[in-house]
């Protein structure tokens, strides 16, 4: 048995590894000349902010959207469910010939942000040939616009879909950081790819095609909903490598809980064959590092070997994914990251086991809050909306 345990570390291990490395390596052939076309581009911002801290991300996001470079006309819609919402006054303040400001009004049978979405798209002019969806928790680099449309210009695919990088500002924002660097810098075949609304790039073939007014008529997840229909359709989603999107988060550990079990039952409900694929990365090591710590201890050198070899293996990801940083982020985010290494390094084993945990915790129940609301998921198209539970402005 602890040669089989020995095999099912070194595996997992490996494979996340050559993942990383394969990542990294595509690095180099990313970033090569952009003659264009550059066709005109609607960006969708859906944004409700429920706290000050949520006030000051919509405002540093707007403000990375100003500097953009993409060559082309682009204009972005800021929808809002109403008035009342504490970010408005920032969002009306944004210079009106780049932005407009819409009232989406309440959702009804799907979340808040698809409803936020639905409206905006519905502003989309014919000439508009692709469409950008955002998370108003970031902050797009100057790039961002030309690198995520990059691979649909050029007719690589019709849906493209970039990724965040958390940025923490605490120890259970931390934690969460860690773990999600694995999806981040993850490279795989385009029929695994998931789309992170975030940073979402469709043209307008695929939106009819699909169609997504009707993808995203009762979701509660704009971009599972999306990546859903896409592998349906045979338009497998394009991952630039350049898009790693950087994403300030502060979590108490109930938010934290409560953010990552929403992530991961969502995956579930939407993408199952990634949640199961998920839970096997994550259950498999921690099954193989208790089997040969106990052989270790009885000195037997095959687990030894095998311990100290997955050790240096995970070791050597987190090197990878702070050379990605180097090469991906602006040079303050990546420089944070960097400097954060060697702490990250003695709590990866930690942020494993809280991710394995919460995942656990996503196999039971469809109910789900997000962004002040209380949701039951269904089906993939079907939410209800049960309760209101935090007050706004």
């Amino acid at each position: 048995m602890v040669w089989f345990w020995a095999a099912c570390w070194l595996l997992v291990s490996g494979l996340a590894s050559f993942a990383t490395w394969t990542y990294l390596r595509g690095l180099r052939g990313d970033a090569g000349p952009d003659a264009g076309p550059f066709p005109p581009v609607l960006v969708l911002l859906p944004i409700r902010a429920l706290d000050e801290a949520e006030v000051g991300d919509a405002r540093a996001c707007l403000v990375a959207l100003q500097v953009q470079d993409y060559p082309g006309p682009w204009r972005c819609v800021l929808a809002f469910e109403d008035g009342r919402d504490l970010a408005f006054p920032v969002a009306s303040a944004a210079d009106p010939a780049r932005f407009s400001v819409l009232m989406a009004g309440p959702g009804q049978g799907r979340s808040q942000k698809v409803q936020n979405l639905l409206v905006a798209l519905a502003t989309r002019r014919a000439e508009e040939t692709v469409v950008v969806t955002l998370d108003v928790d970031t902050r797009p680099p100057p790039s961002w616009l030309t690198e995520l449309t990059r691979p649909l210009r050029a007719g690589k695919a019709e849906i493209a879909g970039g990724y965040r990088w958390m940025l923490p500002e605490d120890l259970p924002s931390r934690l969460a950081a860690i773990a999600d660097r694995a999806p981040a810098t993850f490279a795989r075949p385009r029929f695994l790819n998931l789309l992170w609304g975030g940073s979402t790039a469709i043209t307008a073939k695929a939106l009819a095609a699909l169609p997504i007014e009707t993808v995203w008529q009762g979701a509660m997840s704009d971009c599972l909903s999306l990546t859903r229909a896409a592998h349906r359709a045979g338009m497998p989603p394009w991952t630039p490598r350049r898009v790693l999107v950087p994403s300030p988060v502060r979590h108490t550990w109930r938010s934290l809980f409560a953010f990552a079990r929403r992530q991961l039952l969502l995956t579930r409900i939407y993408a199952p064959l990634a949640w199961a694929c998920l839970g096997v990365g994550l259950v498999l090591p921690v099954i193989a590092v208790a089997w040969l710590g106990v052989a270790a201890l009885r000195g037997d050198l095959v687990a030894i070997a095998a311990l100290a070899a997955g050790i240096a293996l995970q070791q050597g990801r987190a090197s990878m994914r702070a050379e990605i940083a180097r090469r991906v982020l602006p040079p303050a985010d990546a420089a944070a990251v960097i400097s954060a290494l060697p702490g990250d390094r003695l709590l990866m084993p930690v942020a494993h086991l809280a991710q394995l945990g919460i995942f656990l915790a996503s196999a039971l129940g469809k109910e789900v809050r997000w962004r002040g609301r209380r949701y039951a998921i269904e089906a993939p198209d079907a939410t209800a909306i049960l309760a209101e539970d935090q007050a706004r402005g």
